[in-house]
């Protein structure tokens, strides 16, 4: 069994106490953490970097983390295909929007973790499954979520956690 945790939207300046203690009882047994963009500075990808991360880059992330992180990134769990990005725009078609940019493939995904919305979801189209693991912080109805995949001999399963205090 593979476990991820899911983040997006964490929009934090310094990765606070909470934040660190959260990750660290939520998220320090997992065999990854992967984050769906607007970290919103360096300083939190170095503390996220300390656990087996994959992230990219969202649209509220300064330059510095923008020069580093890619857009979009395509990565392989226990067989599974993902693809992780942040999304724009409104939350309205925002699954269209992240299904376009892994359009062109040689093999179709699985899964496509992505952000931006700051709404917790879980959908699925044909084969593909969407999951947006919601806000850290400032979700637009709180509390704020993050996520957690599992993935057991190529299948996986998602959930949403609460984020209490932030």
């Amino acid at each position: 069994m593979v476990r991820i945790g899911v983040l997006s939207d964490t929009h934090l300046r310094h990765p606070t106490d909470y934040f660190k203690k959260f990750i660290e009882d939520n998220f320090g047994e997992m065999d990854m953490i992967v984050h769906a963009g607007d970290m919103v500075s360096l300083e939190v990808y170095q503390f996220l970097s300390a656990f087996n991360l994959k992230a990219v880059q969202g649209n509220m992330d300064d330059m510095e983390l923008k020069s580093i992180l890619p857009e979009k990134i395509v990565f392989e769990v226990e067989r599974l295909k993902l693809g992780l990005i942040h999304g724009q725009g409104a939350p309205f078609g925002i699954e269209d929007f992240v299904i376009k940019h892994f359009e062109n493939l040689d093999e179709p995904l699985d899964v496509i973790i992505y952000g931006h919305s700051h709404i917790p979801k879980i959908s699925k189209r044909g084969n593909l499954y969407l999951f947006n693991p919601g806000s850290f912080r400032k979700p637009y109805t709180p509390p704020g979520t993050v996520g957690v995949l599992k993935v057991v001999e190529g299948k996986v399963t998602f959930d949403h956690l609460p984020v209490v205090g932030t």
